[in-house]
């Protein structure tokens, strides 16, 4: 079983309707979803009982406390991954939510595809964080339990672990040696009374047995048999060492013993990326080459002896390396990453292979010179201070460095070595690279924050500006041609609609809200709006007697819209475009051998834009619809323009196609479905019927609209028409007045619900309300986010019908008349 199956979710929704609704989805994908409560006492008090995993997390609850508060007092006494799924998309609130660590979060409105991605990422982030403290706890647990004795240091030797046994054997107690160097704390000879070194083992596990003399921190020699390994990332780079060690009784004393008084501590060595060979303290370190001043040749590696030791008590230099044992230098030569040694005046000591490829320098000929004559200015004014303190001190530093000769950034590591600093870089052009394409996806994030904000306020404009227009007009029928800026205020009005659209993409994609329409209305509307590019011919080919296909009109001409301007900016020299649309044959779509029986009727149609431009590379196409992948970087483009486009035709269940000759042009095709099981919709989403007005008494139709002007000019061109209209600003007050009609036995015949009302409650929690006071309310839906999910699926939610912002009076009369006689027509069938 795949263990995300397993997975325990708790929803805290305050909204009992958009909960059940997650749980569904939930449910559908296989989580077991263990409870939903709506507060944050309600949610502590289930985290406490029934232990979940992941709890999905709204900001906004029912209670004392909000989301976020909810959540501190989660994360102190739970593992639990914590999710937002909020509406909140200020700055203070997102800050707020950072600081409590959460595994995701995801912003309302969202589509199943989001709500399943956001929770699997945050359920594998919150397995893998599962199994690695698993896995911690349970070494933890084996180490302090074994006899033998184990030290564990980081990359620049600190010791960072020592068990109990280690500590009975060393004298160190585990408390004072975190942090001290291993060179001080683990001191080994051989029998000889030469300094030994730490080795580690090879890949295999496999090295010989050997006997040494640790130092025990009383000063005794103590003999031991000791055991070193690697530890490694899972990048492979070396991070540190753990060595196991435990006390031997057969051994003979060494023929040196120094007394712990006199006995030198060599400085800590840090540890390379690939270091096989590790050199303890009281041991003669053998140093990268030094050189001399005056030449570049280096001298063999000698051991370093302490200037103040008695000569009779100076020992004798190591013997030569064994094959199985290869000297540090030979080790330090192997290491992939640039390392350096610096000496007290900036002179380089020792260049390895890959500092001089780095350099660009013979590695003779870098001996002796000066790391900053090796680096930019611009290196040397943003570094020098940090490292220059980190000499002087003795302490271990890291920084980033940019060269922008090589556009590579380097990670540089420095610790002490002798009087100067051992240096090693290492290239984290990659990590930065994708730092800053996260960058970039939460910069284009909160510009699309804030087009839907801007979105929903603008759109309420552009339905008083809409509707006034469509009034004046109205009321100077007959008489519009002598005042032609109407017509022209009016379709500026639609463009400026289509931009907003365009804003709304960056913001969220949105399921389709889809109505029937022509194909040939579609593009030819398209064109008649569209600005022409210079000295580009367009061709426009639509087949005759294509069928109506149920889309989102304004989605499908951001398509269209993204796919022509690509097109004319590959002809800068100016050329011809062609807008075909046409409906494929059965061959076209199957292959000959094939193709199905569908009859006469098209089973989709294609509309398709061709350039003859400058094409698409063979290196470039498998990359278009990648987001942010754009070859127009210099002109600012955002590289997200196809990547829309693939996701527009694949939320109308069609897909795209691209096919280019480099040099001769694209042509790039949408193929759409045409569905045959959607109801018939007319160009407001609901079901065709009669047109007829209702007959009898005037209906009372019930207003929720927060917006003043937008309400009064719902209020005039209902009165007008002879409904009988109630008007309220807040979903309280709606409830309330339903109510009160509803107890008085005359019911409202139609309420229109606003979605969103700022700091009051919206449509859908007003109509979950309603419906439990009359299950058979009628009810539009009526919003400038035109890509919420309630939008694209009204019925779920108990909406009838929608109505997207802005829209003109007519399209409001028409569309309350058709549910009204829809409503009617129902009645008089069970009648």
């Amino acid at each position: 079983m795949n263990p995300l199956d397993r997975l325990r979710i708790l929803i805290v929704e305050n909204e009992g309707l958009v909960g059940c609704d997650m749980a569904t989805q939930l449910a559908n994908l296989g989580y077991s979803v263990v409870a939903t409560v709506t507060s944050g006492e309600d949610a502590i008090r289930a985290v406490e009982e029934l232990r979940p995993d992941l709890v999905l997390m709204d900001v906004h609850l029912n209670g004392e406390l909000d989301g976020i508060q909810t959540a501190i007092v989660i994360k102190k006494g739970s593992p639990a991954a914590i999710v937002y799924v909020t509406a909140c998309a200020d700055l203070d609130t997102v800050a707020r939510a950072r600081e409590t660590q959460p595994h995701g979060y995801l912003l309302k409105p969202f589509s199943e595809d989001e709500l399943r991605l956001t929770v699997e990422l945050a359920a594998t982030r919150y397995l893998e964080e599962s199994e690695r403290r698993r896995r911690e706890q349970s070494y933890l647990e084996a180490f302090q339990s074994l006899a033998d004795g184990v030290i564990a240091t980081d990359l620049a030797g600190s010791v960072i672990f020592m068990n109990p046994a280690g500590a009975r054997i060393t004298g160190w107690s585990c408390e004072e040696v975190a942090g001290r160097s291993l060179n001080e704390v683990f001191r080994l000879f051989n029998q000889n009374g030469d300094p030994a070194e730490v080795q580690v083992v090879d890949e295999s596990g496999m090295g010989p047995q050997r006997t040494v003399w640790l130092t025990a921190k009383s000063g005794d020699r103590v003999p031991i048999h000791d055991r070193t390994t690697a530890i490694r990332d899972q990048h492979n780079s070396l991070t540190g060492l753990v060595i196991l060690f435990r006390r031997t009784e057969r051994a003979t004393a060494p023929i040196v013993a120094a007394h712990p008084a006199t006995a030198p501590v060599a400085p800590s060595v840090p540890i390379s990326s690939q270091q096989e060979v590790f050199a303890p303290a009281a041991a003669p370190v053998p140093s990268a080459p030094m050189v001399a001043s005056t030449t570049p040749a280096p001298p063999p590696i000698v051991a370093q002896q302490p200037v103040d030791e008695p000569m009779e008590q100076q020992r004798p230099q190591n013997p030569p390396p064994s094959a199985s044992q290869a000297p540090l230098v030979d080790v330090v030569e192997s290491i992939s990453d640039p390392l350096i040694a610096l000496d007290g005046m900036w002179r380089l000591t020792y260049a390895n292979a890959a500092a001089a490829k780095l350099f660009d320098r013979e590695k003779l000929a870098i001996l002796g010179t000066g790391f900053w004559d090796l680096m930019p200015a611009v290196i040397k004014e943003a570094h020098h201070e940090t490292l220059a303190h980190a000499m002087l001190h003795r302490e271990a530093i890291s920084r980033d460095l940019y060269l922008e000769a090589l556009q590579i950034w380097l990670e540089l590591r420095a610790y002490p070595f002798g009087e100067g600093l051992l240096l090693l870089l290492k290239d984290t052009t990659a990590r930065h690279e994708e730092a800053e394409r996260r960058n970039r996806m939460d910069r284009l994030e909160s510009l699309g924050l804030l087009a839907r904000g801007f979105a929903h306020d603008f759109n309420n404009l552009l339905t008083v500006l809409l509707g006034n227009l469509s009034l004046a007009e109205m009321r100077l029928r007959g008489q519009t041609d002598r005042i032609p800026e109407l017509g022209t205020a009016k379709q500026a009005t639609l463009q400026a609609q289509s931009l907003v659209q365009q804003l709304l993409t960056f913001a969220r994609g949105g399921a389709p809200i889809k109505r029937q329409m022509k194909p040939a209305e579609l593009i030819e509307t398209f064109m008649q709006h569209h600005p022409r590019a210079t000295g580009v011919h367009y061709r426009i080919e639509i087949q005759q007697d294509l069928p109506s296909i149920a889309v989102d009109p304004n989605q499908v001409r951001r398509l269209i819209s993204n796919l022509v301007r690509n097109a004319e900016q590959s002809m800068p020299r100016g050329g011809e475009l062609i807008i075909r649309c046409t409906a494929p044959n059965a061959e076209e779509l199957y292959g000959k051998e094939m193709v199905p029986e569908f009859g006469e009727s098209p089973q989709g149609i294609i509309i398709e834009v061709k350039d003859n431009g400058e094409g698409i590379s063979p290196d470039n196409l498998p990359h278009i619809f990648e987001p942010y992948f754009s070859t127009r970087k210099a002109q600012n483009a955002t590289g997200l323009g196809l990547t829309v486009c693939e996701s527009i035709a694949k939320a109308h269940g069609g897909s795209l196609s691209v096919r280019s000759d480099f040099g001769y042009g694209t042509t790039v095709r949408f193929y759409l479905p045409v569905d045959a099981d959607e109801d018939a919709s007319d160009s407001l989403g609901i079901a065709n019927g009669s047109m007829d007005s209702t007959t009898g008494d005037s209906p009372r139709i019930l207003i929720l609209e927060d917006d003043p002007l937008v309400r009064s000019l719902i209020v005039r061109n209902l009165v007008t028409q002879g409904f009988e209209v109630v008007e309220t600003c807040d979903g309280n007050d709606t409830i309330k007045r339903y109510q009160e009609a509803f107890d008085e036995g005359r019911p409202h015949d139609l309420v229109v619900l606003d979605l969103t009302i700022p700091n009051g409650l919206g449509g859908v929690r007003t109509m979950e309300r309603l419906r439990q006071i009359d299950p058979n309310v009628l009810a539009i839906v009526s919003s400038g986010y035109s890509d919420d999910p309630v939008m694209a699926k009204p019925s779920a939610y108990g909406f009838s019908a929608v109505l997207p912002k802005p829209y003109e009076p007519s399209d409001l009369l028409r569309l309350v008349k058709s549910v009204l006689t829809a409503r009617g027509m129902r009645r008089d069938t069970k009648a």
